[in-house]
């Protein structure tokens, strides 16, 4: 059985998890957390992040290798549009979110949710400064990227869709949505990825770590 290490409140585990999902794949989930890593957990990642995966042919580490190694393995339900150009603006939109989405919806999420379930209390000063600085940037470009129907390629959810769906759902759990009034299209492109199945099973997922049905 091939093998998920990380948790999936992680946004780079829960990116990894709905390409699986999206693909039909069956794997396992192996618990690791970022502040609780087992002895020898370098020899699996040896950047000691998650996520990493495991099967009968590689054991790799990072989202994007893993979900690429996927997409390449197993071409159906295909997480990449087809073109050199489009493939090229999939990835970076996949970057984007995995750094610069990563550290300022990361830090919202890490602030109000990871360290209530470590038991530590939260930085409400540095969460409002990000709310109110940081976070009007992102969704001003994003904004001006984003279709106003469908997804980012098309009428599929796609792995770049995914991995921006994936800081937002953290987003959502750490009390904050996105303005539609201001963000229209944003909100809108939002909601259309959280009624897709995959997306709304892990979402009812993380609920049930929370206490929610």
């Amino acid at each position: 059985m091939s093998k998920l290490y990380g948790v999936p409140l992680s946004p780079m585990v829960r990116k990894v998890l709905l390409a699986l999902e999206i693909k039909q794949l069956d794997y396992e989930l192996v618990p690791v957390t970022p502040f609780m890593k087992p002895a020898g957990f370098e020899k699996i990642s040896p950047l000691k992040k998650i996520p990493a995966w495991e099967d009968d042919k590689v054991t790799i580490a990072d989202s994007s290798v893993i979900c690429e190694y996927l997409e390449d393995r197993y071409p159906e339900q295909a997480l990449y549009p087809k073109t050199p150009e489009e493939k090229a603006r999939a990835r970076w939109f996949e970057e984007y979110a995995d750094t610069a989405m990563l550290q300022v919806l990361g830090t919202v999420f890490f602030e109000r949710v990871a360290k209530k379930l470590i038991n530590q209390p939260a930085d409400e000063d540095k969460v409002q400064e990000i709310l109110q600085t940081k976070l009007p940037q992102i969704c001003v470009y994003l904004e001006s990227q984003v279709p106003e129907t469908d997804f980012l390629f098309g009428g599929v959810v796609q792995l770049a869709d995914i991995a921006l769906a994936s800081h937002f759902i953290n987003l959502i759990h750490a009390g904050v949505q996105i303005d539609s009034a201001e963000y229209p299209k944003l909100a809108a492109y939002i909601d259309r990825i959280f009624q897709h199945p995959a997306v709304g099973h892990r979402i009812a997922e993380d609920k049930k770590v929370f206490g929610g049905k």
